[in-house]
């Protein structure tokens, strides 16, 4: 069977993952994205507001033939995820569940900080199954009729299958990744990773930069950051799920479009397997790749 998540299937290879970031309804920058080599993007919701219908086209146009002609796959790709308009503290569940069922293949929990909030939308993210113990987990309802339609598969069965979560789903490809940058989220690293249904951590480098109270340009070689960093990664190690950096450092006296590929090497040695690359910001992919 084909798969879907060029995300999905780059991390269970243990490959590196590049992606990129638009608002929810930029038709423009979902054009340019669609055409674009990225292997992911973020669909950000949280910072100019939400409108379902504008995210269900946001996905629509990042559909390109053109990158369907060069490579051969009928299925979105960059993979579109979307990063949710609320914090992992807040339990609007129906935010997911409604993004998932037009067709999103996984979901970014912000400033997520316990254990108890990653459990909460594993729960709310899988359809109803039984347990070796006979009772039932998952509290996904079931309408996803664009997310058929977006995802190719032609029965509720199909879908079913695909769209349970990675890894813990042996056939899913949605993912679960909880960003985290906070002091709280730091405290709780091991029990935020070790929780059955978490595919990655994503590392908000900047917004860790701001919860410390450092208004200052970046320096993402701080000691703080990089021990915080170094946290994540040693957690997600430790649990079999991917490790993700949300930012690449600028090389001194370039611009702000131009990403430190030494930055980004740097972390895939380390193991790190996902990055987001914001702003103004673009990676050369292929450089990186030949690394």
């Amino acid at each position: 069977m084909a798969i879907r998540s060029r995300l999905v299937e780059l991390l269970a290879k243990d490959e590196p993952a590049f992606g990129g970031l638009i608002h929810s309804g930029d038709i423009s920058g979902a054009r340019k994205m669609g055409d674009s080599t990225f292997d992911f993007l973020v669909v950000d919701m949280e910072h100019e507001g939400f409108d379902m219908p504008r995210f269900g086209d946001t996905l629509q146009w990042l559909m390109s033939r053109r990158r369907m002609e060069k490579t051969g796959s009928i299925y979105p790709s960059p993979t579109p995820i979307v990063r949710l308009p609320h914090t992992a503290a807040d339990s609007s569940l129906w935010i997911a569940q409604q993004a998932l069922d037009y067709g999103a293949l996984g979901v970014v929990l912000p400033y997520t900080e316990t254990a108890e909030q990653v459990e909460r939308m594993v729960r709310a993210m899988r359809y109803p199954r039984e347990q070796a113990d006979g009772s039932l987990f998952g509290e996904r309802r079931v309408w996803p009729k664009a997310a058929l339609r977006y995802w190719g598969c032609s029965t509720f069965e199909e879908y079913l299958e695909l769209s349970d979560l990675w890894p813990v789903g042996p056939t899913g490809e949605n993912v679960l990744i909880a960003m985290v940058a906070t002091p709280a989220a730091l405290a709780n690293i091991d029990e935020i990773a070790a929780v059955p249904g978490l595919s990655g951590i994503l590392f908000g480098a900047k917004h860790a930069w701001s919860a410390l109270g450092r208004w200052a340009p970046i320096d993402l070689d701080h000691e703080d950051l990089e021990m915080f960093r170094n946290s994540v990664l040693k957690a997600c190690l430790a649990n079999g799920i991917a490790a993700g950096c949300s930012l690449s450092a600028i090389p001194p006296g370039q611009s702000a479009g131009v990403v430190d590929h030494d930055f980004m090497l740097r972390r895939v040695d380390d193991g790190f397997r996902f990055f987001l690359t914001q702003g103004a910001g673009r990676p050369d992919l292929e450089a990186l790749r030949r690394a």
